[in-house]
């Protein structure tokens, strides 16, 4: 038994989001559905500019795989976006109109491996934990039949959501806990695993609740020291996949439904109330602050308070991976200071890490040492800049350390020199 608990206690301020009915947003501006990194690589379009399509409808196919419109609309060509988490990307632009036409795929009513996998493909499920496609993500850990290493391997739907602000995960608990359920069932039928079950941190009575309405079995709570690291209570691998991915499974499986919607979290001192929003994908961001009522001169971060990205535009579609945006008023800004080697950062690192020693060796040069200090197993979850009491952005310099790969070359006389 360890001595303390790795990780960090974070006050949450979720308000009544968790509570509240999911706000459905409609698109009244373009929305940008991402084709390629660079305009070189177009794909071959499947419809033809001004043409109307349906939501669902195959924009082109990349990869052998389909890429699909999230609303009805007509589709008015392409352009080039600046995403801040994904960089330049080709999007198809389609303007939003009064049809509602849908296209789905046929339902499936006896799903083997191969057809959970190739369903949540056609359908485009993305893991909203990372951003993957969930067919991916089946295909790598897929085991082979009569595989011992299934029965010590276990597949969670992470519905945690131990962020400060986010409360998505919460939400389909709360509105599709049982579709949800028999999506994490389907995946771990594709796996061939046995076992499985959703973790979750929820209010003790939220808790009981959802045990009575799933079964006691399928419900594992967590700790509520943030980052989560306990998906279980035994030693055996654990596998994670989003609660957002399990309902949208089932979606596929079921009503033969394409992932076209997100719920994600807006919340901070920049909105009137947090709120749960339901929203298609490649929206403007935007449009979404608008609805939401959020000040306009407010800071925008993408992402939890923990690990967010601050926004300068908020002019960008909404992909996949995002689940929380932030709009915050004021934020405090530390001025960082020396180190006073505390050691905090070494206590709450769940990774065992030595915060403050890489990032003495970072700032000292010792750059062929990190390699013996684990730097590839930082996460960037944050906790050691969150207790750091000399307000230093270790999480950051960390990452840092890992991308030296143990040397930095030191160019000092030009290209030619190198």
């Amino acid at each position: 038994m360890p001595l303390f608990l790795r990780g960090v206690a974070l006050p949450f301020n979720k308000g009544q989001a968790p509570d509240a009915d999911v706000l459905a947003v409609s698109a009244t501006g373009p929305v940008y559905i991402p084709l390629a990194k660079e305009e070189a690589d177009a794909p071959t379009l499947c419809v033809e500019e001004n043409s109307t399509v349906a939501a669902g409808q195959v924009l082109c196919h990349v990869d052998r795989l389909p890429v699909f419109s999230t609303i009805a609309g007509k589709f008015i060509g392409t352009t080039m976006v600046n995403h801040p988490l994904y960089g330049s990307l080709l999007c198809a632009v389609i303007k939003p109109t009064r049809s509602k036409r849908v296209e789905t795929l046929p339902p499936v009513e006896e799903p083997d491996t191969d057809t959970i996998i190739e369903a949540a493909a056609q359908a485009c499920i993305y893991d909203e934990l990372d951003g993957i496609p969930l067919a991916d993500k089946l295909r790598l850990w897929r085991m082979a039949e009569n595989d011992q290493a299934a029965l010590r391997s276990i597949l969670v739907a992470d519905a945690t959501e131990n962020d400060i602000y986010g409360s998505s995960a919460w939400c389909i608990l709360k509105e599709q806990a049982q579709e949800a359920l028999y999506g994490l069932q389907m995946a771990a039928r594709a796996l061939r695993f046995s076992r499985y079950h959703i973790t979750t941190m929820l209010p003790r009575n939220r808790r009981r609740a959802l045990k009575r309405l799933i079964g006691r079995e399928n419900v594992f709570t967590t700790g509520d020291e943030y980052p989560v690291t306990v998906y279980d209570d035994s030693r055996d691998d654990v596998f994670c996949i989003g609660i957002q991915a399990c309902a949208a499974l089932s979606a596929a499986l079921q009503q033969g439904q394409k992932h076209t919607h997100t719920i994600l979290t807006v919340a901070g001192d920049g909105v009137p109330a947090s709120r749960n929003v339901r929203v298609p994908f490649g929206m403007d961001l935007e449009e979404v602050l608008q609805a939401c009522g959020a000040d306009p001169e407010a800071t925008v971060i993408l992402g939890d308070a923990m690990t967010g990205v601050p926004c300068q535009n908020t002019h960008f579609p909404l992909l996949p991976g995002i689940t929380t945006v932030l709009v915050m008023q004021s934020h405090a800004v530390r001025t960082p200071q020396p180190c006073i080697g505390c050691g905090r950062c070494a206590t709450v690192c769940h990774a065992g890490l030595l915060p403050y020693e890489i990032v003495r060796r970072l700032e000292n040069m010792h750059y062929e040492r990190l390699r013996y200090l684990s730097t590839t197993s930082c996460d960037g979850c944050g906790a050691c800049s969150y207790v750091c009491p000399a307000g230093r952005d270790v999480a950051t310099q960390v990452l840092n350390a890992n991308e030296t790969r143990g040397t930095i070359f030191l160019n000092w006389g030009g290209v030619e020199n190198e």
